[in-house]
């Protein structure tokens, strides 16, 4: 018996059994081969924490964890990591995110999406709300994609609030090659700051939040067909603000099952800009300058996720 469990232990340690982590089974892969990266890609191994480098990307992970870094960003794996293993689910998308090649689009059609608006004013501090700061933010990346030669559309102007099923239906209609839902973020504790970027869950798994769970969606969702370049995206828009003057708190990529998220079917992230409960956070998000800067982060976000 004490064999056997030696054994067990041993066989978990590596990654090479199926675990369960709030859905269903999955395998394991060796993270240097399973990402596409060079034979000598491994760093570091110790205490639990791996370290991969080699051609241009770098990964960090911590045996049984979930959060990570890929190319110095913070992300949330889908499953715990095992000792130089992840799971199948987890090599495959950042193997396809961020080692493989990034699509070739001549002129990408970009759908941004200001949350809230007209009598919904999302999260407010004193008279600065939600809605008005995110439309800013997403005018400001409009302008810098349009330069770009990108073909781009608003879900809202600034005095409208359409429902989130109008703003799916928009992209329905007319699917672009990349969905950017733009928000502020809010809390009660007024230490909490940072950005973070959302993705749809890979099938079958759980959100980050504790209450986006898997069970209550089906695992085929129109989201899912585009998860690969959805994990790009978020990426390169997560890299991209954490350049802004200040070096805001990375909260990293997370994944939620948010219905813009669900259902549309394009590439989507949703960008939480920061914490309008935060005095640091507040500053950026209240000023014309701020507000200019996050946009433009966005936008360099967005084009560095395409081969141009």
């Amino acid at each position: 018996m004490k064999t056997f469990l030696a054994i067990l232990a041993t066989a978990v340690a590596a990654g090479l059994l199926l675990l369960i982590v709030g859905c269903a089974p999955t395998p394991y892969e060796r993270a240097p081969e399973a990402l596409g990266l060079p034979e000598d890609a491994v760093r570091s191994v110790a205490d639990g924490h791996v370290t991969l480098a080699g051609g241009g990307h770098a990964f960090a992970f911590t045996v049984g964890a979930r959060p990570a870094t890929v190319d110095g960003v913070r992300y949330h794996l889908h499953r715990p990591a095992g000792t130089l293993a992840l799971a199948a689910v987890d090599a495959e998308l950042l193997r396809a995110a961020a080692v493989g090649p990034a699509p070739r689009v001549p002129r990408p059609v970009i759908l941004l999406d200001p949350g809230h608006g007209g009598s919904d004013v999302g999260c407010a501090f004193g008279k600065d709300q939600e809605h008005a700061i995110a439309h800013d933010v997403a005018r400001h990346a409009a302008a810098v994609l349009r330069a770009a030669g990108c073909d781009v559309r608003l879900t809202r102007a600034a005095d409208q609030g359409p429902t989130l099923q109008a703003r799916v239906d928009q992209a329905v209609a007319a699917p672009p090659d990349a969905y950017v839902s733009i928000h502020v973020n809010a809390a009660a504790n007024p230490e909490a700051k940072g950005i973070e970027v959302f993705t749809l869950p890979a099938p079958g798994c759980d959100g980050t939040p504790d209450n986006s769970r898997a069970a209550s969606w089906p695992a085929d969702l129109p989201g899912h067909a585009h998860l690969p370049q959805a994990t790009r995206l978020a990426l390169r828009a997560q890299a991209a603000l954490l350049r802004l003057p200040g070096a805001p708190a990375d909260r990293g990529v997370k994944h939620a099952y948010f219905k813009v998220l669900r259902e549309v079917p394009a590439p989507a992230i949703l960008v939480e800009t920061g914490f309008i409960t935060n005095a640091e956070d507040r500053a950026r998000l209240t000023s014309p300058e701020g507000r200019q800067a996050l946009g433009i982060a966005i936008a360099l976000g967005i084009l560095d996720s395409f081969a141009r």
